[in-house]
């Protein structure tokens, strides 16, 4: 014969047998990792989510920095400029020796069928010193003309030193050698 002592209290035995406790504990532990694993996956693809926002935003913001240091000035281009301007502004506060006046007057002398193939010295810095200047014309006159045109501006003196006339493939040409000078107005 067995003996069975039960000292438990009668509130403390609420559930009828121990299988059914056991059957509550395990579907408790299930539904809290079925839980915990959905809410896993739902952070899961609201993190990728959100990681792909911050990947698209980091492109845009890589794509603009890239753009505005192509946007930087060329500090070089913009030197090279102001030397320039400043050379030009020297030498037209002294319009009587400016290298500007200088040019524009030769410049202005050359008739439309001269070219002026070559001059010397090509160093401008001291424009008093005398030139010698290499082209073709069409014709004799044409250079006669552009030694004139030359003497009557007021500011070179000019003198014809050699022509030879040169064959070309539809007739001919006048190469000339002129050698003129600077006379820079006081």
């Amino acid at each position: 014969m067995k003996y069975q002592l039960d000292l438990l209290p009668k509130e403390y035995k609420s559930l009828p047998r121990d299988n059914l406790g056991i059957v509550l504990a395990f579907l408790t532990i299930l539904v809290s990792i079925s839980a915990i694993g959905s809410m896993s996956i739902k952070n899961h693809s609201e993190l990728s989510g959100v990681q792909a926002q911050v990947d698209k935003v980091e492109a845009q913001v890589r794509d603009v920095v890239e753009k505005t240091s192509a946007l930087q000035p060329p500090v070089n281009e913009i030197n090279s400029l102001k030397s320039s301007i400043n050379f030009i502004n020297q030498n037209l506060d002294t319009p009587g020796s400016s290298l500007v006046d200088f040019l524009a007057t030769l410049e202005a002398s050359v008739p439309e069928r001269v070219v002026i193939t070559d001059i010397n010295p090509k160093n401008f810095t001291n424009i008093r010193q005398s030139f010698t200047l290499t082209g073709e014309a069409s014709t004799i006159f044409d250079v006669l003309e552009f030694a004139k045109r030359l003497e009557q501006s007021g500011k070179f003196s000019a003198m014809l030193k050699t022509t030879a006339n040169a064959a070309q493939d539809e007739g001919s040409v006048q190469k000339f050698t002129l050698d003129f000078t600077y006379r820079a107005t006081k």
